[in-house]
């Protein structure tokens, strides 16, 4: 088939296979032409889903070529009632790029606000600052989520210029959190000056989009340290924001900051908040000891299952923190991983990794943990603990499998003499005979 039937093809044919089938050779043909520029984009609104798809990629092959055509072709598209195509459409003109932003530019004057809000939406993540002057005419639209759009552009695009104009927009109720959020995007002194006010206001709402926008701009510990000062007087539903931003800026500037040991509620407060973010922040804000109090914040981030902040955690508590915590730790961990459904396998491995560096007592307190869970263990579980004992503790897995060939049950005394031959353990086989 030539060129021109395949396009005919994915234009007019009923069935969406064949339709597939001519936007793939259409690729495959390595040509990029006003006519398949016009079929591919056809097909963006393509019935069928994979049709789409792959008119997506045809779009967007060749991208040094014929992008201000490619982008004129796609723009209507984000007209379209169907809000999947309307994404496909803008998730396209963001790839093609500059051009993308010229073709949007008559849709900022639409009748319609939805299209200027969605044009204003893409324009705004395109990080093309020459749409700047575009965008800016809408601050005065007669639509609120036209507003807000337009508001939320400036941000994105880092328009420092019009930064008085976006904080003269505050007193609207309608906009305040965007002007709030693009502020934080814009950034400078200034910026950050008028979000430690806005964090005077009694909305929580607006404490709490001041606090994440501070999190974005803040350039300097100063901010940190005056976030930490208001932290005991902020409600509950603030103060793990704040932990969250302060520990942002302190990571983002390389700073220390240490949270007051009166303040080590907030930290677990923050461990058991549903954003990841803030958890980690409440992990940060505990130092670099733990405490017997932090025990049930911690293990509310261990049954997470994060392996990146369970290995902190397991470092932590082995290498630095008193016995008396380590034996409170490890008195729950194992019931707590039981309660979440998670394996220990990934749990023992980070245990065998850390005990050869940590604190001696520590590393034996853990490793008595490990065996008196393998009474109640499965025969799966009671592997793995065999398993993790052979490597950190050899002894230990020999007294314990000793153990378990002198008892009187005989389920236990078959388990280990299982063990004995899978381990292939030789001290213990005169007494498997």
């Amino acid at each position: 088939m030539s060129v021109q039937a395949f396009i005919t093809t994915l234009r007019q044919d009923s069935d969406a296979a064949q339709r597939r089938r001519a936007a793939e050779e259409l690729i495959a043909a390595n040509t990029v032409t006003t006519d398949i520029i016009a079929a591919f984009a056809r097909g963006l609104s393509d019935s069928d889903k994979g049709v789409r798809d792959i008119c997506a990629i045809g779009i967007l092959r060749s991208p040094e070529q014929h992008l201000a055509e490619k982008a004129g072709a796609v723009a209507p598209l984000i007209t379209h009632d169907d809000i999947e195509i309307r994404n496909l459409a803008g998730d396209v003109l963001l790839k093609l790029g500059a051009p993308a932003v010229d073709a949007l530019l008559p849709y900022l004057k639409d009748a319609k606000e939805d299209n200027r809000k969605f044009a204003c939406d893409i324009i705004g993540l395109s990080n093309n600052p020459a749409s700047i002057p575009h965008v800016r005419a809408l601050l005065t639209d007669t639509d609120d989520n036209v507003r807000c759009a337009a508001i939320e552009a400036l941000g994105f695009l880092k328009a420092s210029d019009l930064l008085g104009d976006i904080i003269g927009m505050y007193d609207d109720e309608a906009v305040k959190p965007y002007v709030i959020g693009a502020v934080g995007h814009i950034g400078g002194k200034h910026a950050q000056e008028f979000l430690l006010n806005a964090l005077n206001e009694e909305d929580e709402f607006t404490q709490i989009a001041a606090t994440d926008a501070l999190a974005v701009c803040a350039d300097e510990i100063g901010i940190a340290h005056k976030l930490l000062h208001s932290l005991p007087n902020a409600s509950p539903d603030v103060q793990p924001v704040l932990l969250r931003t302060i520990y942002s800026i302190a990571f983002r500037l390389q700073a220390a900051i240490e949270l007051p040991a009166n303040l080590r509620p907030v930290a677990h407060q923050a461990l058991m908040d549903d954003d990841r973010d803030t958890r980690i922040a409440g992990l940060l804000a505990l130092g670099s000891a733990y405490e017997e109090e932090d025990v049930a914040a911690l293990l509310y981030e261990i049954k997470s299952s994060n392996p990146d902040t369970q290995q902190h955690i397991l470092s932590v508590t082995l290498n630095h923190s008193t016995p008396a915590m380590v034996r409170v730790f490890f008195e729950r961990v194992f019931d707590a991983l039981i309660e979440s459904n998670l394996p220990i396998t990934e749990f023992l491995g980070f245990l065998t990794a850390l005990l050869a560096h940590a604190q001696s007592e520590n590393a034996a307190i853990a490793t008595q943990a490990v065996m008196h869970e393998y009474a109640s263990a499965t025969q799966e579980q009671r592997r793995e603990i065999l398993e993790f004992l052979l490597a950190v503790n050899r002894e230990a897995a020999l007294n314990l499998l000793s153990d378990e060939l002198s008892s009187s049950e005989a389920h236990r005394i078959e388990d280990a003499q299982y063990f004995l031959s899978y381990f292939n353990i030789r001290e213990l086989a005169p007494t498997e005979q």
